[in-house]
């Protein structure tokens, strides 16, 4: 499942929104209140209807108090938030701020849940009880809060079994859950011992944690051997040729590998039957992707996920210019890839269809396209602060210049 497109009315601070999202990556950028967080929010109270019909796992729902917009001391009729997929699937989740007639004569009719709700009967709970494969689709939300990790203290309560739809518990609340990603963790290296003692041989492993691990040392190159500890318990990785706990590491290494095991450990969750479970796809949303990071990470982070997450659609927020500059690397890469090319550090760049992304700087108004689809690259002239650096640099040069004169 991916979407193609988004609409919110009367949410939050947000009028009537529609966004076109892309298959692969929506960036969306503005200044603190232009709305940014409130359209990932939005979107997952939108996914959440599909939790809220599987069994075991529960969604998230659009709330009377806090949801409705409300201007000049009054509240709008009610609030709306519609998704479509790429597949032409379309819901949407309706609330109102009261159950009187005149109210409900403003109120537009709208899809429903029925379509959504049918796709998933088909296509996971009845396979699911008949036995037979199935895809799960998987959607995650990370916000803010992911550099604190919720490390457990002892195995008290430690669960022995994991089923498939725990991959999405608690998926779309923007707060730290590394935790299950930890318990997930520790009952599949103890699964693989079993196994590797079963077959006396420590070549033996569970395609489940190699996912994992793939995807560690893919974003990761400089750490190894990721595994959990006992007495401390403790999640340890292996950087620069010193064994760490995941606690003492940077909060720029905490907060996107804390992501990146949460991330890859869902989907070997969600989908185990397949060769590699990070092809499956599924929707993230990642507020302030450059959180904690330092530029040259920043440089690099988007390209690095895509690329580790093959059929992942991003929707992500940010700040960063470095991140725009370095979607623009992608985009070029794509477009030179029919010429003959011998410059390894080209070679090794992400190559970004632009049919495959969108971006728009936002503000509390409203949302304009960063994506120039004449040259297929986004158009940097509208990242107002920074730019506003540059100018008042060229201003002073100039003011220099003329001095020298």
């Amino acid at each position: 499942m991916i979407l193609k497109r988004i609409q919110l009315e009367n949410f939050r601070a947000k009028e009537d929104v529609v966004l076109e999202l892309g298959a692969r990556l929506t960036l969306l950028m503005g200044t603190n209140g232009s709305g940014k967080t409130t359209l990932l929010d939005g979107i997952s109270i939108g996914l959440g209807a599909a939790l809220t019909h599987l069994p075991e796992v529960s969604g998230r729902s659009l709330r009377k108090h806090g949801d409705i917009r409300q201007s000049e001391n009054k509240l709008a009729p009610y609030t709306r938030v519609a998704l479509e997929t790429t597949s032409g699937l379309k819901w949407d989740k309706i609330v109102r701020r009261d159950k009187s007639k005149l109210t409900s004569q403003l109120v537009p009719s709208g899809y429903g849940v029925r379509e959504l709700e049918h796709f998933l009967d088909r296509e996971v709970i009845d396979p699911s009880n008949q036995g037979d494969d199935y895809l799960l689709p998987l959607f995650v939300y990370y916000g803010v809060s992911r550099a604190l990790l919720d490390v457990p203290l002892s195995r008290k309560g430690f669960p022995k079994k994991h089923h498939r739809l725990e991959a999405l518990a608690n998926a779309l609340n923007a707060v730290s859950r590394f935790k299950s990603s930890f318990i997930w963790f520790y009952n599949k290296e103890n699964e693989e011992h079993r196994l590797q003692k079963e077959h006396r041989s420590f070549d033996v492993t569970l395609k489940e944690l190699d996912a994992v691990r793939t995807a560690i040392s893919t974003i990761f190159p400089d750490i190894s051997e990721p595994h959990i500890e006992l007495n401390p318990l403790r999640f340890v990785v292996r950087l620069d040729g010193e064994w760490l706990n995941i606690a003492q590491l940077s909060d720029g290494y905490k907060t996107l590998l804390g992501l990146v095991i949460d991330l890859a450990s869902r989907m070997a969750m969600a989908n185990p039957h397949l060769d590699d479970p990070l092809v499956a796809e599924a929707i993230v949303m990642i507020d302030e992707i450059d959180l904690h990071l330092h530029p040259s990470w920043q440089q690099r982070v988007v390209g690095d996920l895509l690329k580790t997450f093959k059929n992942t659609q991003f929707i992500v927020t940010t700040h960063s210019p470095y991140i725009v500059e370095a979607l623009n690397t992608y985009l070029k890469r794509h477009k030179i890839e029919k010429f003959l090319i011998q410059d390894e550090e080209i070679l090794n760049t992400y190559s970004l269809g632009a049919e495959e992304i969108t971006a728009y700087v936002m503000t509390k108004e409203d949302e304009t396209s960063l994506m120039n689809r004449e040259l297929e690259l986004l158009d940097d002239r509208l990242l107002e602060n920074f730019n506003s650096i540059n100018r008042l640099y060229d201003t002073m040069r100039d003011i220099e210049w003329e001095q020298k004169r």
